[in-house]
């Protein structure tokens, strides 16, 4: 009796910490500082002006805590913080992901990202080359084991030629971009920032993403904890409601001349904001869209072969156990978006 008595008590203790809610939720996005403080454009930043989430949380006694981190250390950071819970949330690439998830490190695939952003192809001002054929054998700044890679390395099978046909020197697009401005490098794979290069007179873009398939694109997800999501599924789903109602929102075209407005305050100019997105082949309100199931699991086992085939990991990787997309079907239903973005219509699990 005393043993049944025993265990009772530990459920009831152990049901009782399930419902109490956190003290705080800590979400890691990469981000930029200006007077010293973060900055956050995109989904993240709309959630921030919006502010529904913050009060939902701030009802119920709990924190909403939002931590920059940088661009060059974003994944280390993120493992380390998901391996000791000390994130519960956070954004990030789809490439980083494989590798930690094959290295061991706990999470589950929240909100997943919509289409993607573009990646560029940029060689000096004054370079010849207007191909990647003219650059083989050159020196490339590429950094390595970021989601940019497996798009460029896409591209470049794509032509019949891979990564060893270069002399790849492992750079962080910010670095990248000096080092191709000041002629250091011949090329080197960047984000946005090469429009930025153009502008300056620095640099020219000779590919993109936008002539490419837009299974090449530089796709980020939003993961979270396995014990915050275990021991906290209702804050985990106010949190995805707030990211799905955040890509309505700037999925609106109306709401486009905001969204750059807003996202510019991140550091980034307004007018390269948009010629990023100028002439791409995917629609606005289509880029916006939670991928499906079926898509994340297509998208992930390709870039598992890649991982091995590229040594980046030592051993397979299934998406499928860390996938709690539950969540973001549930924010479609209570958005009344279930119709919104017809490639979603009963594909999304709708278990957590």
């Amino acid at each position: 009796m005393n043993k049944w008595i025993a265990a009772l008590f530990a459920v009831l203790v152990s049901t009782l910490a399930l419902a109490q809610p956190p003290a705080s939720v800590k979400i890691a996005i990469v981000a930029y500082t200006q007077g010293g403080k973060p900055v956050f454009g995109g989904i993240a930043g709309r959630v921030i002006e919006d502010g529904w989430l913050e009060t939902q949380l701030r009802e119920r006694g709990v924190k909403l805590q939002w931590i920059a981190l940088p661009h060059a250390g974003a994944g280390p950071q993120i493992n380390e913080g998901f391996s000791n819970n000390t994130l519960d949330f956070a954004v990030r690439g789809d490439l980083p992901s494989v590798i930690a998830g094959a290295g061991g490190v706990p999470g589950k695939l929240i909100v997943p990202g919509g289409s993607g952003n573009n990646i560029y192809l940029v060689v000096p001002a004054g370079s010849s080359a207007n191909s990647i054929e003219d650059l083989k054998g050159k020196r490339l700044a590429l950094h390595r084991g970021r989601p940019w890679e497996f798009a460029f390395s896409n591209f470049l099978a794509s032509k019949g030629l891979k990564l060893d046909d270069f002399k790849i020197a492992n750079l962080n697009p910010q670095v990248g971009a000096a080092a191709v401005s000041a002629g250091k490098v011949d090329a080197a794979v960047l984000l946005s920032e090469a429009y930025a290069l153009e502008d300056k007179g620095v640099g020219k873009i000779i590919w993109s993403t936008k002539q490419g398939s837009e299974d090449w694109r530089l796709i980020s997800d939003l993961w979270g904890t396995d014990a915050f999501v275990q021991q906290h599924p209702d804050i985990t789903q106010l949190l995805a409601t707030a990211w799905v109602k955040a890509a309505w929102w700037i999925s609106q075209t109306q709401n486009q001349d905001a969204y750059y407005q807003l996202s510019s305050r991140a550091g980034t100019a307004e007018s390269v904001l948009r010629r990023d997105d100028q002439d791409d082949p995917v629609a606005w309100q289509e880029r916006w869209a939670p991928k499906s199931d079926a898509q994340l699991k297509a998208h992930y086992q390709a870039l598992t072969a890649y991982a091995l085939a590229n040594h980046l990991i030592r051993d397979h990787y299934d998406i499928s156990p860390s996938l709690a997309t539950g969540f973001t079907r549930q924010a479609l239903i209570d958005l009344q978006l279930t119709d919104y973005w017809p490639a979603l219509r009963g594909q999304v699990s709708t278990q957590p």
